[in-house]
């Protein structure tokens, strides 16, 4: 039965852990944070594989793997070893409020990640957010957000990398973004009968990645949970006075990096991946074309953070893009003039390599053998089981610089992305310990595997992100919650519970409560 009448706030935090809030929100008298560890509950959620915005908050909307709502992570690789932009497509697998609208449950969606269309649905309100500017479902949504100046996550991550803005003001700008979020949503909530409001803020997961490597991270991270705390007081008040649910999600934690471990270099020096003669001669005899080597970071760099200019390359037949990854190939060939060299997958000679580390650049790494899936695959189908065996048993017994083990975990992927068809999907999956990221492109030719993280990771990402809740108008066990481990597969079908209808996800994963 559907239940009419009943209504829902949730909040979404981009990469929010549990153990910052647990230790500063008294200090930063975060009362929206204090209500509801008070009087409901605040405990893990458990992220996707990899743990990344990518995959991780469209499992939010759906209740699936990314295997089933196809997308694994910023980009997928192709057949020919390059990769595509990838967004969540709701035609695949639909966000709940899509499923509620057809139910004429009404919602408002303020800047979901990595939904970049407005929906279709006469029942929602949405404007559009990370990675791409906002779009409005109407003239009315997008007039509210031009009068408070609000176009959606400000785009400072260029600025921070070429280090042309502080972290101060970078987090001043931050929170502006988040304020401004702030009022739209207070306008349009009050001005519509919304069954339910979800609204998601992003701007810290950005000023986290280069700053939670700093001795002063406090002065710019917590103010920027400190607004959203604001909001979250306001939400909750409104939600105690209408008898509603309140409930708050990260897709996943963060933490600071204090080293990464180069996983594509171990695959080098282990043979398992072979670099193109050129490049592997200039990795030995020290010399290279650094000005080249330059000039191709530089544009691939350029090429993958705008991702508008991705979507062109993404609409190219596949003929097309393989004359440009051939281009790519001849002309920007080369290594750095330092010992560091960030290797790309053409940089590869792939009839000579059996497995690659790509896409994934964070603390899990994913690989893939180089079978016949790709053009240039040489794994054959009996020989992939034993390989990956292999390859898993050595990155198990990988050690950091104190002989203690390193790879807390790795794993055949085929479980967990169960035989999608949406995309290649990687092979191994390998997991390191707290504190260190798994960086899938650098190379250092002197041969070691370990180096101090740049500015754009002195912070990443944890598997386990936050799930809070406190129902004023429900009786709720939260100790039960509390007790519970619980996936961000398990958000979709609690909202779907809440208001009455069946669930529409992957069906080992159910209502929280």
């Amino acid at each position: 039965m559907i239940m009419k009448g009943k209504k829902l706030y949730l909040i979404g935090i981009d990469s929010a852990p549990l153990w910052m809030i647990r230790e500063y929100y008294k200090k930063y008298s975060m009362k929206g944070f204090a209500e509801i560890i008070g009087n409901g509950c605040l405990t893990n959620l458990e992220s996707t594989i990899p743990p990344m915005t990518g995959p991780s908050w469209p499992s939010i909307y759906t209740g699936y793997r990314p295997g089933e709502h196809g997308v694994p992570e910023f980009f997928k690789m192709e057949p020919n070893y390059t990769k595509s932009v990838v967004y969540y497509d709701p035609k695949i697998k639909p966000p709940f409020w899509d499923t509620l609208s057809r139910k004429s449950i009404k919602s408002l969606v303020v800047t979901p990640a990595m939904l970049v269309r407005p929906s279709g649905e006469r029942n929602v309100d949405m404007i559009t957010g990370f990675p791409l500017p906002a779009r409005y479902t109407s003239e009315k949504v997008k007039s509210i957000s031009e009068k408070y100046s609000f176009t959606g996550e400000p785009a400072l991550e260029g600025q921070l990398m070429k280090k042309e803005i502080t972290f101060k003001e970078a987090s001043s700008k931050y929170l502006n973004g988040i304020n401004a979020r702030s009022r739209v949503s207070k306008e349009l909530i009050n001005s519509n009968e919304y069954d339910l409001a979800f609204i998601c803020f992003t701007e810290q997961d950005r000023l986290q990645h280069y700053s939670l490597g700093d001795k002063n991270w406090r002065e710019y991270i917590l103010p920027l949970y400190k607004g959203i705390s604001n909001f979250m007081e306001w939400v909750e008040k409104r939600a105690k006075e209408e008898n509603a649910l309140f409930m708050v999600v990260s897709d996943h934690g963060a933490q600071p990096i204090r080293e990464k471990f180069l996983m594509n270099g171990w695959l080098i020096n282990r043979k398992y991946a072979i670099p193109k003669k050129a490049i592997e001669k200039e990795i030995q005899s020290g010399k290279s074309s650094g000005i080249k080597y330059k000039i191709r970071e530089t544009g691939i760099s350029l090429t993958h953070r705008s991702f508008s200019r991705k979507l062109l390359y993404d609409k190219l037949s596949p003929r097309g893009k393989k004359m440009v990854k051939s281009i790519l190939e001849k002309t920007l060939s080369g290594t750095s003039s330092e010992d560091y060299t960030r290797l790309h997958d053409f940089d590869y000679d792939m009839k000579r390599t059996q497995a690659f580390a790509s896409i994934a650049n964070c603390p899990m790494s994913t690989i893939f053998i180089n079978d016949e899936r790709f053009e240039d695959g040489i794994v054959t189908k009996n020989e992939k089981k034993e390989l990956k065996r292999k390859i898993i048993a050595d990155l198990l017994k990988v050690k950091d610089k104190n002989g203690k083990r390193l790879i807390i975990d790795a794993f055949d992927a085929d479980d967990y992305y169960e035989g999608t068809r949406l995309f290649i999907a990687p092979d191994i999956i390998a997991e390191v310990k707290n504190g260190y990221l798994l960086d899938a492109f650098g190379y250092l030719k002197s041969g070691g595997l370990f180096m101090k993280p740049e500015p754009a990771k002195s912070g990443d990402h944890l598997r386990n992100g936050i799930f809070g809740i406190v129902g004023y108008g429900e009786q709720i066990n939260y100790r039960k919650i509390e007790k519970r481990h619980l996936y961000v597969y398990n958000i979709e079908p609690t909202i779907l519970k809440y208001f009455g209808l069946k669930k529409d996800n992957d069906k080992r994963y159910n209502s929280i409560f």
